[in-house]
């Protein structure tokens, strides 16, 4: 029989899911300048992301990381440089008419989706969060982490939904002071930047 500890992992999912990260700001700049359709696509990039992560945390990916250090520090180069890109993106960006906001909007998911799945770390952190959680593993693994993953997602799909929906609506009020839109862009894009150089300065 397969035990998991629901109550304490709900706890512990739900604070995860809150942390600020890269993904959760990308999708408050994205519902914020672009609109609730973009952050709603950026949301399901971040958890098409995170599904992918766990996956390979279960297949095992984090022994292959730890066997081949230079490709854990690749694909750890490869994140950051995309975060740092996109700060100096959202830093250097001009006013966009109604057709390039459109296109922003559809490339949103795809860009939640990289950010997301270029970070090495959080298969390391998958791979050590769930088991805390698992109290009899007779059965094998697959079962529990098809339930975990599904209340982890369930979880931030709430958060990010209200996320985005909340940023949304205050880009609108403020969709025609281009001051506050153009501070807020650059502070985005500053974390983006932080965020990166902090993934590349990082050790294992």
């Amino acid at each position: 029989m397969i035990n998991v500890d629901w109550i304490g992992f709900t706890v512990a999912s739900t604070a995860v899911v809150l942390a600020p990260g890269p993904g959760s700001v990308f999708v408050a700049k994205t519902a914020g300048s672009v609109g609730a359709k973009a952050g709603h696509k950026a949301m399901f990039g971040i958890m098409l992301g995170d599904t992918c992560l766990i996956t390979l945390s279960l297949l095992g990916i984090s022994a292959l990381f730890t066997t081949h250090p230079s490709l854990f520090h690749a694909v750890r180069l490869v994140g950051a440089g995309y975060l740092i890109l996109l700060g100096l993106q959202s830093i250097f960006a001009v006013k966009k008419d109604k057709s390039a906001s459109f296109h922003n909007s559809v490339l949103s998911l795809r860009r939640a989706f990289i950010i997301t799945l270029f970070n090495p770390k959080a298969v390391f952190f998958f791979m050590a969060f769930f088991p805390i959680f698992i109290q009899s593993t007779q059965g094998g693994l697959l079962v529990p982490y098809i339930g975990m993953t599904s209340v982890f997602m369930v979880i931030s799909f709430t958060y990010l939904y209200i996320l985005s929906y909340i940023s949304s609506k205050v880009g609108s009020a403020f969709q025609e002071n281009r001051t506050i839109q153009s501070i807020t862009r650059k502070m985005c894009g500053c974390l983006f930047i932080g965020f990166g150089i902090k993934a590349a300065a990082a050790s294992r």
